[in-house]
């Protein structure tokens, strides 16, 4: 047989089995329930693009891309490019997916139920005559019944026809992008990013939000808000701080499986940032997109070094991890394996500052070694101006210390 015709016949072939699976998932919109608890649905929208065999998560003003998607006659996998976590379904029809999203980064067994239905839908039921209560700042209380593990955090929401935009800012971070709709009294948010899997429910009580948060079907709580334009949280620059006179110091493995020292010839006479953060925290995602952009700028005169500590059973697991994060985020400064994904874990690897109440934290040094200032959490884009703030606020301070 002619070779080339023979190269023909096969390309064919495997064309028509692409084809056929495409077949069975239609594009556009699908509306998508995880089914947290039999009274908790957290509701998600995703757009499927057929000729790209791709799928976008929709949260807000956020867009998730996923291209690791395998779809085998009746059956489909999709796998998040960062965190450890899947979507397995049966493609029942045209028009409906049922299955599980596996989050084994909290281990094996952890499941959720889902179902994904063609079209395009409101997040949450809405009505179109309802006015605008929710637009503003809150004061938010969550876990307000536990005195001693309460926390206190920052509600902004934007209402416009009944959609809501917003999220929540807590000393350690914030929410991230959250999407709902009010109707009547009622407040809805959710999002699902592939590790957070969060819904919100709330109620307008005479002037008092009065709610409950869940995340995944693991966790539970109540929470209440006010509105208040002057409330904020404690400075995020004076949560962590330097205990001791030591010189700043370390020696981690790297992604080579080599020894990385600091200081060391490649960092001296620069201003230097120490990023300590997890590949499992979208907020440390965010931090790295803004860290990346300083370090494009200023990559002659600045050092960063990410510092993770990570989830896996063996070093080769957690290597594995930062490899795959700094390949996805385009990270072209060094990462090193701190150690487990654990907050006592890196305040024993950092034994000069008081505490490391999150992930990400970002230490800023001078050039002749000393900790110039300490940041706890980020506060990412869905943040709006207090995002905006920091990173001027930031940019100008290191811009300050390169002239130095």
């Amino acid at each position: 047989m002619n070779k080339i015709f023979l190269l023909f016949l096969i390309t064919c072939y495997f064309s028509t089995i692409s084809n056929a699976k495409n077949k069975t998932l239609k594009e556009g919109h699908w509306h998508t329930e995880l089914y947290l608890t039999e009274s908790d649905t957290l509701p998600f929208t995703f757009y499927y693009y057929k000729s790209y065999n791709k799928l976008v998560i929709i949260n807000a003003s956020e867009r998730i891309e996923l291209n690791n998607i395998t779809i085998n006659k009746k059956t489909i996998s999709v796998k998040f490019p960062i965190f450890n976590s899947e979507f397995i379904g049966q493609i029942k029809s045209k028009n409906l997916i049922e299955g599980y999203w596996h989050n084994y980064a909290k281990g094996s067994e952890y499941k959720i139920p889902f179902s994904s239905q063609f079209g395009l839908f409101n997040r949450f039921k809405t009505d179109q005559n309802n006015a605008d209560k929710f637009t503003g700042k809150w004061e938010v209380t969550f876990n307000y019944a536990d005195q001693k593990n309460r926390e206190k955090a920052i509600g902004l929401f934007n209402e416009k026809n009944n959609s809501i935009h917003g999220t929540f800012l807590t000393e350690t971070g914030d929410y991230r992008f959250l999407g709902g709709t009010s109707f009547g009294n009622q407040l809805k948010l959710s999002c699902f990013d592939g590790t957070h899997a969060f819904l919100f429910k709330s109620e307008l009580k005479n002037d008092t939000l009065w709610g409950t948060f869940n995340s995944g079907s693991h966790y539970k709580t109540n929470w209440f808000a006010v509105k208040n334009d002057s409330f904020e949280l404690r400075d995020p620059e004076k949560l962590t701080y330097v205990i001791n006179d030591n010189p700043l110091a370390f020696s981690f493995t790297d992604l080579n499986n080599n020894s990385y020292d600091y200081p060391n010839e490649s960092t001296k006479n620069k201003v230097v940032l120490i990023q300590i953060l997890g590949t499992w925290c979208p907020n440390c995602m965010d931090e790295t997109n803004f860290l990346t952009s300083i370090y494009d700028k200023y990559k002659t005169q600045l050092e960063i070094i990410g510092v993770g500590f990570e989830i896996g059973k063996t070093n080769t697991d957690k290597i594995a991890r930062l490899k795959n994060y700094k390949k996805h985020m385009h990270v072209d400064y060094p990462l090193l394996l701190g150690g487990n994904a654990c907050k006592p874990c890196a305040v024993e690897k950092f034994p000069m500052l008081n505490d490391i109440m999150s992930f990400p934290t970002l230490l800023i040094i001078d050039k002749k070694g000393n900790i110039r200032k300490i940041h706890t959490g980020f506060s990412g884009p869905g943040t709006g101006k207090y995002y905006t703030d920091f990173v001027t606020h930031t940019t100008t301070f290191i811009e300050e210390l390169i002239r130095e």
